[in-house]
């Protein structure tokens, strides 16, 4: 059994390290936020961005999952046209793919 009660010198670089990079991204977004193009293509290109990067993370998480991921993605997808309700959307292919795993055992 692991002992919880101490701390390596390089787990606690690493937490601190790991929380100063993340503070200094939130920041670093803070102080460029008036620098970055209001109108224009650069300006819809920022827009769209967390939404590509949320894909690119998403298709190949539901297609290495097989068949039962890719039900899950399609049954988000259907849902987010239908609804337009991100929680609703999320819900309904968590939903699919606890299903599936459950009665398929996929």
């Amino acid at each position: 059994m692991p002992d919880f009660t101490s701390f390596t010198p390089e787990a606690i670089l690493t937490i601190m390290g790991m929380a100063v990079v993340t503070y200094g991204m939130r920041l670093g977004g803070l102080l460029m936020a008036d620098r970055l193009p209001q109108t224009g293509r650069w300006a819809h290109v920022l827009e769209r961005l967390p939404g590509a990067v949320l894909i690119s993370v998403w298709v190949p998480s539901a297609l290495s999952a097989g068949l039962i991921g890719i039900i899950g993605a399609a049954g988000t997808l259907i849902a987010m046209i239908a609804t337009r309700n991100l929680f609703a959307a999320m819900i309904a292919g968590m939903g699919l793919v606890a299903a599936g795993r459950y009665f398929f055992g996929a």
